[in-house]
């Protein structure tokens, strides 16, 4: 049994914010932003609203599985296409968590020539290897993050074959952190 952390979208919107803050206090200037997909999407998008930023793509990686499983080494699975040259590329993920990911999609970044790359993510755990640029959250213990664009996933996949009612998938989720009302998790599991 591992713990998890349950974010809002009014709590992502506020991390943003202060990701924001610190690439503009560094003086880094983004011309484009490399959202990791599927995790960074959203904070990518956010991001280059708030910086202002009209050049967006975004890299698919693997690494993990259903939650909190490791289904193998890094890999990129659908590269970049555009030309980086001579520009200021940020890469976005949501996490930095073990640093694979993002040290293989900063490496695809400068083959293609970027001038400067640095890395975002909205939380950084201690446990990874590689530690980004600009982080909002800090974690020293490792937990299982679930962010609103993944609740329905991630909620079904704790729950997944343990829980008989939903009663008892609300008692589950309490032991891993996570509290939602019974009429939240309905929602989640009969749509």
């Amino acid at each position: 049994m591992f713990k998890c952390h349950l974010y809002n979208w009014e709590n992502i919107c506020q991390l943003c914010k202060e990701l924001v803050k610190k690439i503009k206090a560094n003086g880094f200037k983004v011309d484009v932003i490399v959202a990791i997909a599927r995790g960074g999407w959203v904070p990518a998008r956010i991001l280059a609203d708030l910086l202002e930023v009209k050049e967006l793509y975004s890299v698919k990686t693997e690494h993990w599985g259903m939650v909190a499983t490791i289904t193998g080494e890094a890999k990129i699975t659908q590269p970049l296409n555009v030309k980086l040259e001579g520009k200021n590329v940020l890469i976005v993920d949501d996490v930095a968590d073990t640093g694979e990911t993002i040290k293989l999609v900063k490496e695809h970044v400068k083959s293609l020539l970027a001038k400067e790359v640095k890395i975002a993510v909205v939380d950084y755990k201690k446990t990874s290897k590689f530690i980004p640029d600009y982080y909002a959250s800090e974690m020293e213990g490792w937990k299982w993050i679930v962010y609103p664009w993944s609740l329905k996933e991630d909620i079904k996949g704790l729950i997944s074959g343990k829980a008989k009612n939903l009663e008892d998938a609300l008692h589950i989720l309490e032991d891993y952190g996570i509290k939602l009302s019974y009429e939240e998790l309905r929602e989640i599991v009969e749509e």
